[in-house]
């Protein structure tokens, strides 16, 4: 399971025992664990903004709503059918 975020609520629990009697292991990190000094963030963010610049990142879109519609974008998102990301747009 990879998880990015938390917009859709909680993650359901895990229970440890299962995933002992199936040999899988939980585990977790985020970032900063990557990212550790200044010069790495910066050198990091230089290259991703360069994909951003040639167009070569592609991002999935799994919705756009009219800003007015935050609400139903947020409500789309709980629901945990998103795959992607959900977009207002002005």
């Amino acid at each position: 399971m990879v998880f990015y975020g938390m917009a859709g609520g909680d993650p359901k629990p895990v229970d440890p025992k299962r995933l002992m009697d199936e040999s899988k292991t939980l585990t977790g990190g985020d970032l900063w664990n990557v990212l550790t000094s200044h010069t790495e963030r910066i050198r990091r963010a230089g290259e991703l903004f360069g994909w951003v610049r040639d167009s070569s990142l592609r991002v999935r879109v799994s919705q756009r709503y009219p800003l007015s519609e935050g609400a139903r974008a947020h409500a789309f998102l709980e629901s945990r059918q998103s795959i992607g990301k959900v977009l207002l747009v002005p």
